[in-house]
């Protein structure tokens, strides 16, 4: 039993020193991981903040039936056009929620793969060919960091057509068409 004992020994720990090898880049890629997951994240609760923020002031900005009964026809016609330029340019959100969406789904689904990484780590077991699955979720880290930088260009532009529909919305209010909305 001595002998089968010490036979076994080097076996142990080299299989412990085989998983320790796999420390340091299976922590990198769990920092990379969480750090991605919460600028994506951060950034989809914004863009749906905005969203719903932009939506419950196109609400707040419906004139009231005495002002719209004031209004001359020309002035409800320009009012509409501007709240339906506002309402084309949250249009646009969907899409692009959409697109966040699918990739936060896949991100999800990934993330227990990093999981099962670290716990694997923890337990001193690792299965399957971890070089190329620390591999594979790097890549996806990267893509998660273009695609961030990606979103964020265009939703400063998409951000910045609302905001100037909203523009118009807000001088129109302020200023009434034909000084009939004050």
């Amino acid at each position: 039993m001595k002998k089968l004992f010490f036979l076994l020994l080097p076996l142990l720990v080299f299989a412990c020193k085989g998983v320790e090898q796999y420390q340091a880049p299976i922590n990198e890629l769990s920092t990379n991981w969480d750090s991605t997951t919460r600028g994506i994240t951060d950034f989809q609760a914004e863009v749906s903040n905005d969203l719903t923020a932009y939506t419950q002031n196109l609400a707040a900005m419906q004139p009231d039936d005495a002002t719209k009964a004031k209004m001359k026809p020309a002035d409800i016609t320009a009012w509409e056009a501007a709240q339906k330029s506002v309402t084309d340019a949250l249009g646009a959100y969907a899409p692009f929620q959409k697109t966040i969406n699918d990739f936060v789904k896949v991100w999800a689904e990934k993330s227990s793969e990093v999981t099962a990484l670290k716990d694997g780590l923890a337990a001193g077991k690792l299965e399957g060919d971890v070089n190329a699955k620390i591999t594979e979720l790097n890549a996806m880290v990267a893509t998660g960091n273009e695609n961030l930088t990606s979103w964020k260009a265009a939703y400063a532009s998409l951000k910045g057509s609302v905001d100037a529909a909203y523009g118009s919305v807000k001088q129109m209010q302020t200023t009434g068409a034909s000084g009939m909305m004050k």
